[in-house]
């Protein structure tokens, strides 16, 4: 959409100072370079709008580098700094009336004079106000989402939404709040969904089919936004900004994005933390049966998983695996990933009536 309008602006003003000249040429009235021929004027009035609309589209890049809070702040610098300028200016006319004609005798002077004035107090104002741009916050109220925690929008970095799991959450009604997913997290989907990796590649499809489930469940309101951050390389970074800017909330599966955005005081959500907090709790000397699926680290060890995908690790189970075994639970281990049980064989009739099929087989 911007290439086809950047496209017709340079056509346009090609065109446009193409007849400006041309009508200046022929305007009997003006008289302008009687001597230059008609073709140079109006190849000069074509060249000078494109020049024009150059200035004017690189214009438009650099502002798209600018957050409107940072553009509302360099604004404020601005003005700032020019009205100092022009109050310095207007106290040389409350000096000693020699000094006041002496100004206006030498006005080419005192012009230049006022015009690096104002250069200088505008630079120092902008460099302050951007300097100082969180204590502007009084002045400059930014953009915030609704505050109210039942509609407080989350916004889904990369590895939450190919986790997949968000899917269910919102279907069982855990959650309620609207989705925010930026142009730059889909983009980096899009590199994912593209790698020659083929793991890489799976993992990146099926990040797509979760967007495309929340998108088509009539109870969940997905936003896209095209707020971005051309200054900023890395995907958490421009995340942390977003979140830090509109006061939402990330909604992440990566433990180490949720302990920087901690430490920066920013809102963020582990979808592991859900998960963790709905598994089976630990209840020191509980006997269940596991199901023994290979060796452990350990000599003699065996491991089994639980049906919520909780790691048991057992003691002296390597005669079982691949056998249903009755354990009791000794200790836990919690991790930034999970928990893993610690466990031991009972001694039991069904243990026994599993070692000897092992034997027989």
């Amino acid at each position: 959409m911007f290439v086809i309008l950047r496209s017709l602006m340079l056509i346009g003003c090609t065109i446009a100072g193409a007849v400006i000249a041309a009508m200046l040429k022929f305007d009997a009235a003006a008289n302008l370079f009687p001597e230059t021929s008609a073709l140079i004027i109006i190849l000069f009035g074509a060249l000078a709008g494109l020049l024009l609309a150059i200035i004017a589209i690189l214009t438009e890049l650099f502002l798209r580098r600018l957050s409107l809070r940072h553009l509302a702040v360099i604004i404020v610098g601005l003005a700032s700094g020019a009205i100092i300028a022009w109050l310095i200016t207007k106290l040389a006319y409350l000096l000693p009336l020699y000094i006041t004609n002496y100004i206006l005798a030498h006005h080419a002077y005192f012009c230049a004079g006022t015009f690096g004035l104002y250069l200088l107090f505008v630079y120092i104002g902008i460099v302050v106000a951007v300097r100082g741009k969180d204590e502007f916050s009084i002045f400059i109220p930014h953009y915030k989402y609704n505050q109210d925690k039942t509609t407080h929008p989350v916004v889904l970095d990369t590895s939450a939404i190919i986790d997949g799991r968000i899917v269910e959450i919102y279907k069982t009604g855990f959650m309620k709040n609207k989705i925010i997913v930026p142009e730059f997290v889909l983009h980096e989907l899009q590199i994912v969904s593209d790698s020659q990796v083929p793991l890489t590649r799976s993992k990146g499809r099926r990040g797509l089919e979760t967007l495309k489930k929340l998108q088509e469940a009539p109870n969940i309101t997905v936003e896209v936004t095209n707020i971005d951050y051309h200054d900023t390389d890395e995907v958490d970074d421009k995340l942390m900004k977003l979140a830090k800017e509109t006061g939402i909330t990330i909604l992440t599966t990566d433990y180490n994005l949720q302990q920087v955005a901690r430490i920066q005081h920013i809102p963020c959500i582990n979808v592991f933390g859900l998960v963790n907090a709905l598994k089976t709790p630990f209840i020191p000397g509980e006997k269940m049966t596991v199901n023994i699926v290979k060796e452990g680290s350990e000599i003699n060890q065996g491991v089994g998983f639980l049906n919520d995908g909780t790691m048991v690790v057992v003691t002296n189970a390597r005669p079982f695996i691949g056998k249903r075994a009755e354990v009791e639970l000794t200790s836990m281990l919690q991790g930034a990933s999970g928990r893993i049980f610690f466990a031991e064989i009972v001694k039991s009739d069904k243990n026994f009536d599993s070692i000897s099929e092992n034997k027989k087989i």
